[in-house]
């Protein structure tokens, strides 16, 4: 059977509420903080390094953040997405030109109109500004292989660094942050890399509290009298699959989903592998540390990096208690945006996890196709994909990595109905029909779905 018939029955765009876990309360005025390393103590950061408690059955570990490095790619990513380059800025990455601790930081140009085209031709050739990986925002982001998500386990590093109140000088904080490969939550959140952190406030060097920066809501701060505490160190509880920060067990709120943390799970001594992050080879770096789908709750996120100013790391704000069952309807449900570019981006999601061989976002976006091709006698959906991929040759697979769609050949035919044709996809290897094909997607329940 060929490709295109195979992967025609089996696509989909089944996410649900695309949502961007960043902190989104109230509008408050909020006080924000940058890392200062005078006067800080590598004993004191590990005396007060947290006991993380992992989730029971978590699949996604914790990881060192420079074997993640190590085992990326770097890219660059032009206009949102449009224009992506076929080949990577490098491969493999050196960390310490990441950073600051290198002369020969690895740059990259912006595409400039009238410059020749380089693949996908209907993009412009590079020769516009040149953007170094330690500037904030510019374009790089690691894109690592699909077996780093599992992570490496408790024996990874926390990194940390010095806060400083900015009117009470008797006031200080040490700001924990933890890295996983991977951010598993559904509906709506799922990306690589993964950075959470937790603060240990401290007035005149003796703890005082300990702030969590909560998933889809301002920070919050627990008392350390009311903290459960192991030998002098606090206990952080961790989300299954997303890795949030919370000070109890149960049902936590987070918009249109919840973060469930549970005892029973891997402990995670993270005073064995305390690290000060500004000496870490990477810092410096202020890309993203995951690829970048372009939809909320889907790119990869930015670290630790010079001059970030975190807010709330001195909050008092009280957090509230965690719930004993998952709470019914979560409200704060934002769609997956009801127009052409939505429809794009979730096409594009698809033709990624295709060419990287990623089973379960194929999968995930294939849903309702899926159960479609298993009526129609074809297999489960994860034992039909692992056939297509062996059916794609290692050059289309390396070309849908970076594929993008050209908006001007995508037809929209209602509202809720759009057809991908495969002349719209744009990368360095030639799809067509038999191999591809083309795809109409549709609005169905606030997301969009490949349906024929």
């Amino acid at each position: 059977m060929r490709v295109r018939v195979r992967v025609r029955a089996m696509v989909s765009v089944a996410v649900s509420a695309s949502v961007a876990l960043v902190a989104c309360g109230p509008d408050e005025p909020k006080e924000y903080t940058g890392a200062e390393p005078s006067q800080a103590s590598a004993a004191a950061a590990a005396r007060f390094a947290p006991l993380v408690r992992l989730a029971k059955k978590e699949s996604v570990m914790p990881m060192d953040a420079t074997r993640f490095i190590g085992r990326s790619v770097l890219r660059f990513d032009h206009d949102g997405g449009f224009c992506r380059d076929e080949e990577p800025v490098a491969d493999p990455v050196d960390p310490r030109r990441l950073g600051l601790r290198t002369t020969d930081p690895y740059h990259h140009q912006d595409v400039e109109l009238g410059k020749p085209s380089s693949k996908p031709m209907s993009c412009p050739g590079h020769g516009g500004q040149v953007h170094a990986a330690t500037e904030v925002g510019a374009g790089f982001y690691l894109d690592p292989p699909t077996e780093v998500r599992k992570g490496e386990g408790p024996g990874a590093p926390v990194y940390w660094e010095h806060h400083k109140h900015k009117t009470d000088p008797a006031r200080t904080a040490y700001v924990y942050w933890f890295f996983y490969p991977y951010n598993k939550l559904s509906p709506g959140n799922r990306h690589e890399g993964d950075w959470e952190r937790v603060a240990v406030q401290l007035r005149d060097g003796k703890p005082e509290a300990v702030t969590f920066a909560k998933h889809g809501n301002n920070p919050c701060s627990v008392k350390w009298s009311d903290l459960k505490t192991s030998d002098g160190h606090p206990t952080v509880y961790s989300a299954r699959g997303s890795h949030g920060s919370y000070p109890t067990t149960g049902y936590h709120r987070v918009l249109a989903t919840f973060d469930r943390t549970t005892e029973g799970g891997v402990e995670w001594h993270t005073w064995d592998h305390v690290r000060p992050v500004d000496r870490e080879p990477w810092w410096g770096y202020a890309g993203w540390w995951g690829a970048q789908a372009h939809v909320n709750g889907f790119n990869g996120p930015m670290g630790p990096y010079p001059k970030r100013q975190l807010p709330g790391v001195f909050t008092d704000d009280p957090c509230g208690p965690a719930e004993n069952k998952p709470p019914a309807d979560p409200s704060g449900e934002q769609p997956v945006p009801r127009t052409k570019e939505g429809a794009i981006q979730r096409y594009e999601q698809y033709l990624h996890a295709l060419g990287r061989e990623d089973i379960d976002t194929v999968c995930e976006v294939a849903g309702p196709a899926a159960k479609k091709a298993q009526d129609q006698g074809f297999g489960p959906c994860k034992s039909t994909y692992a056939v297509v991929f062996q059916m794609i040759s290692p050059a289309q697979k390396k070309a849908l990595q970076t594929a993008t769609v050209d908006p001007q050949r995508v037809v929209v035919r209602t509202p809720d109905k759009v057809e991908m044709p495969v002349e719209a996809v744009r990368s360095s290897a030639t799809f067509s029909e038999s191999d591809l094909g083309s795809y109409t997607l549709e609005y169905l329940k606030g997301s969009w779905y490949i349906t024929d």
